[in-house]
C-alpha cells in the first residue's frame, strides 16, 4: 500500500487516455509501437510522481506527514531508485526515445527546482500533459500532429495548469475564494471549446458542456469555504475530469471501444480514490 500511494495509483489510468485520445484524434490505428508508447506514458507519469514526492519529502514532514516519505513507509533513497528505474524503463519502451526522454529532463526540471516558481512551474505541468496526449502521433509519424490534436493538446495544458494553481491553494491556510473558483473555471471554459476542433463534435461537446455546467453549480456552492478539505474534493474530480475529456475525444472521433474503456478506467480510478488519494 505505500508504494500505492507513492504511485498516486489511481491517477495512473489518466496519462495511458491521453495517449490512446491523442491517437485516436490523429486517425491513428494500434499497433506495437503505440502500445509501447502507451506503457512509456504510463511510466514517465509514475516516475513524476514518485519523484515529486522525493523533491517535497522535507516540505511534506511539515504539511504531509502521512505521506509515504515522511512517515517512514517508503525510504528517501528507494524512491528515489524507484522514480528513476520507472523513468529509464519510459525512455527505453518507447518508440521514440528522444521525445521521451525530453519529457524526462521538463520531469526533473519542474520537480527538483521549477516548482517554486508557481506560473512557470504550472506551465510545465501544462506542457507535459499536452506533450502527452500528442506523443503516439508525434512518436510514430516523427512529425507535427494535426492541428485538431494540437488545439485539443493546448486546452488540455490549459487544464493542467488550471489544476496545478489549485494543488498550490491548497497549501494555503486562507485562499482567495475568488481566484480558487477563477482557476477552476478554466476547465469548464476549455474543454468544450476544444471539442469543436473536431470533424464530428457531437454528442460529445453536449456532454462536455453538460459536465461543465454541472461543475460550475458545484462551484458556486462551495465559493464561500474554500478550506483544504475542499480544493483537494475539487482537484480530485478534476484530475478524473481529464479521463472524462479524453473519453469524450474518443467519442467525437467514434472509436468507441477506446471511449469505452477510458471511462471504465475513471470508474475504477473514482473507487482506488477513495482508499488512495489522487493529489
Amino acid at each position: 500500500m505505500p508504494y500505492l500511494r507513492l504511485l498516486r495509483a489511481g491517477t495512473l489510468f489518466s496519462p495511458g487516455a491521453d495517449l490512446v485520445a491523442g491517437l485516436c484524434a490523429a486517425g491513428l490505428p494500434w499497433t506495437p509501437e503505440a502500445i509501447r508508447a502507451l506503457f512509456a506514458s504510463i511510466l514517465i507519469y509514475a516516475a513524476g510522481m514518485v519523484l515529486n514526492d522525493h523533491a517535497d519529502r522535507g516540505e511534506d514532514a511539515r504539511q504531509r506527514p502521512e505521506r509515504p516519505i515522511p512517515s517512514g513507509q517508503v525510504s528517501p533513497a528507494r524512491a528515489l531508485g524507484l522514480g528513476i528505474l520507472l523513468m529509464a524503463a519510459a525512455i527505453s519502451l518507447a518508440p521514440w526515445p528522444i521525445y521521451y526522454a525530453g519529457m524526462g529532463m521538463l520531469i526533473l526540471a519542474y520537480n527538483y527546482g521549477v516548482k517554486r516558481f508557481a506560473a512557470l512551474g504550472a506551465l510545465i505541468m501544462g506542457s507535459l500533459r499536452g506533450l502527452n496526449l500528442m506523443a503516439a502521433p508525434i512518436c510514430l509519424s516523427q512529425a507535427a500532429p494535426p492541428e485538431s490534436v494540437q488545439i485539443l493538446a493546448a486546452a488540455y495544458a490549459l487544464y493542467i495548469i488550471a489544476v496545478t494553481f489549485l494543488g498550490i491553494f491548497e497549501d494555503e491556510k486562507r485562499p482567495d475564494p475568488r481566484a480558487v473558483v477563477g482557476v477552476q473555471t478554466i476547465p469548464v471554459l476549455v474543454v468544450p471549446l476544444a471539442m469543436f476542433s473536431l470533424p464530428e463534435p457531437w454528442p460529445a461537446t453536449g456532454i462536455a458542456i453538460l459536465a461543465s455546467l454541472l461543475f460550475s453549480l458545484r462551484l458556486r456552492r462551495r465559493e464561500m469555504v474554500w478550506n483544504q478539505a475542499a480544493i483537494r474534493g475539487s482537484m480530485t474530480w478534476l484530475l478524473l475530469g481529464t479521463m472524462l475529456f479524453t473519453s469524450l475525444i474518443c467519442m467525437a472521433t467514434e472509436r468507441w471501444l477506446e471511449c469505452a474503456s477510458i471511462a471504465v478506467c475513471a470508474l475504477l480510478a473514482r473507487r482506488i480514490s477513495r482508499s488512495i488519494a489522487l493529489t
